[in-house]
């Protein structure tokens, strides 16, 4: 969620121009398919709504989860299965539509 302030951040301050540059460069593996997944799905989602060039890295084959539900309690699994953006379905992570919210 930080990267998403960030981004954000940036965003409003300089636009989508400045903003991609928080994803210009792919995130170094962390060790976690899942988590490295979710920065792909994150770069690409931001990219095609904000109207910048997905990067390159985001189509690693190594950056893919395996039916993750990051923080979706149970009862909001069926929800995450309807409304998961194409960018996180794609990468084998579900979540809401109110899982990118941010206050």
């Amino acid at each position: 969620m930080q990267t998403l302030d960030d981004y954000n951040s940036t965003l409003r301050r300089g636009g989508p121009g400045l903003a991609a540059q928080v994803f210009a460069d792919g995130p170094a593996p962390t060790g976690s398919a899942r988590l490295d997944a979710a920065f792909a799905a994150l770069a690409d989602r931001l990219a095609i709504r904000d109207g910048w060039a997905v990067p390159a890295w985001v189509d690693d084959p190594k950056r893919q989860a395996d039916g993750w539900y990051p923080d979706v309690p149970a009862i909001f699994k069926n929800e995450a299965d309807l409304e998961s953006p194409p960018a996180f379905r794609r990468r084998g992570i579900w979540i809401t539509s109110r899982s990118l919210d941010r206050a």
